[in-house]
This record gives C-alpha cells, structure tokens and sequence, in this order.
C-alpha cells in the first residue's frame, strides 16, 4: 500500500505543486482540480483524509488529518505494516453518506461549471458561479476556498497560508446571511 497525497484547488497543479516541494513530501501529490473527490465522499472541508486500499476499497474516510499529528503517523504507519490491520478498517467503516439533496447537487453543477469559466478565462463569470454554489452550500468551505485562493492568491500561495484571514472571511460571510 502507498500513501498519496490529494490536493483540492481548482487552479491545478501549478499552484499545488510548490507546498509538496517545501514540504519534502516522500509520497504522490496527486490535484483534485474538480473536487471529484469531495463529491463522492461528501467532504466539505480540507484537509481531510480517506484511506483506500489497493483494490478500490474505501477503508477509512472522510477523517480529519494532520500529518504532523502523533496519532494520525500511528495509524498510517499501522495500516501500512499491518496488512491484517486493512481488514479490521475495512470492517470498521461505515460507507459514505452521499446526500440526493437538490440544493447540493446544484451547487455542485455551479462548482463545475465555475471550473469550466475559469479555465477559459472568465474569472468574473466563474466566480459568480462559485458565490451561487456556496449560497446553496454555505457549509462547503472547498468552494469558499477556491473562491478565496483565485481572489486573493496572496494569503494563499506566498509564504504560509493565513488562516487567520480565512476565519475573517468566514466571520464576514456569515455575518451577510
């Protein structure tokens, strides 16, 4: 089994690849450019964390991770030593709740379609899109992100992420509703 990395930002690699490279990462950083991920699963933050073993198999997901975590090490560290260890997750996981909500199917097709303007150079249009996205799913902080990073590059992608910033934004938003 192998650790991979995924990375969810809708400006793709080029802007993902530089925190693997600081990182010294010693596994795959793959980039969930569409959030594919986050839509099966149903995962409305990052980062997050889901183990699938070499067959397909959902082990472990969606879980709060932080690979600097003492207990989150443990754990990979058992699953890849431990092949018996994959079977007991594997009997331990409860399958992902995939929500038929309308309101969420449509902020997920905005999403899309955000992702599609954007990369044919419509920043205003995809952000639009994303702002409809995230009324209807104001608790998908993916999209809030992606809006926040293609907007304001500089709390994202110079130095170390603000997170204090993002709180801000958040305060704000909900402050708006």
């Amino acid at each position: 089994m192998n650790v991979v990395s995924i990375a969810v930002d809708a400006q793709g690699a080029e802007v993902a690849r530089p925190w693997h490279e600081v990182a010294q990462a010693e596994f795959v950083t793959l980039v969930d450019q569409r959030n594919e991920l986050g839509e099966r699963y149903n995962l409305k933050a990052i980062p997050y964390g889901i183990m699938i073993d070499e067959f397909g198999r959902l082990v472990k997901g969606p879980f709060s991770i932080n690979v600097a975590d003492e207990d989150t090490i443990a754990l990979l560290e058992k699953w890849l030593s431990e092949p018996s260890y994959n079977e007991v997750l594997i009997r331990e996981a409860e399958p992902p709740q995939k929500r038929e909500d309308a309101k969420v199917a449509e902020a997920n097709a905005r999403f899309q379609l955000g992702l599609v303007l954007l990369e044919t150079g419509k920043k205003a249009e995809a952000m639009a899109e994303w702002r409809k996205a995230s009324a209807l799913n104001p608790h998908n902080w993916i999209v809030h992100k992606q809006i926040w990073a293609v907007e304001h590059p500089e709390n994202f992608y110079e130095g170390s992420v603000d997170y204090g910033w993002q709180e801000q934004q958040l305060e704000a938003e909900e402050a708006q509703r």
